[in-house]
């Protein structure tokens, strides 16, 4: 006797009780939180204990750095907008959901190249994690869990794409493509936080 096994997708998005999916996520995002509220909180107390002496590399403070990472913050931004659009058309099967969930993708690529440069021209300032003391951990923890949780992000809506071009969404199963709405949203997020703590403070 073959034992069978139930996706996401094959459990309704709003059953006649609890949303177990939506809660779920929500349980897994409010872990999340709690983790990156603990390395903000750590790197805020570091960062007031070393007063003048924090003193972070001109690769990050100069004007073309600055430019390109606020464009970098706008296109993920933008992103949720776009996802949020593209959630609503593939669960109606409505023309322009591939498209603004291919966007989407592009977008949070768009960010993740971006940082790739950003840490690329750090290391070549000699600006690392072996190089610059309890800055360079805290900068490169902090932007390196986030960029992960992006990457995750980005598998996820590559994912969702292609149960879209399956046509796997409908109006009444469409578990994965809202958990994954979510965990974007949350993303999303957290970078402002640390676009501000990091960049601007």
């Amino acid at each position: 006797m073959q034992a069978s096994v139930t996706t996401i997708d094959e459990l309704p998005a709003h059953p006649g009780g609890p949303n177990i999916i939506r809660f779920g996520m929500f349980t897994f995002l409010a872990s999340e939180a709690m983790l990156f509220a603990g390395l903000i909180c750590g790197y805020m107390v570091l960062r007031g204990g070393a007063g003048a002496g924090w003193q972070m590399p001109e690769a990050l403070k100069n004007a073309e750095t600055m430019i390109k990472t606020i464009i970098a913050t706008l296109c993920l931004i933008s992103s949720s907008f776009t996802l949020h659009f593209a959630e609503g058309r593939l669960i109606r099967h409505t023309k322009g959901g591939i498209g603004l969930l291919l966007l989407t993708i592009l977008l949070g690529a768009i960010f993740l190249t971006n940082q790739a440069l950003e840490w690329s021209n750090l290391h070549n300032e000699g600006f690392w994690f072996n190089t610059a003391g309890i800055m360079g951990s805290s900068f490169f923890v902090l932007t390196g869990f986030h960029g992960l949780h992006v990457f995750i992000g980005v598998l996820l809506l590559v994912t969702s794409l292609l149960k879209a071009l399956g046509g796997k969404f409908t109006p009444q199963r469409h578990g994965f493509l809202e958990c994954t709405g979510l965990y974007w949203h949350f993303v999303d997020i957290v970078w402002v936080f640390l676009f501000t703590i990091l960049y601007i403070l």
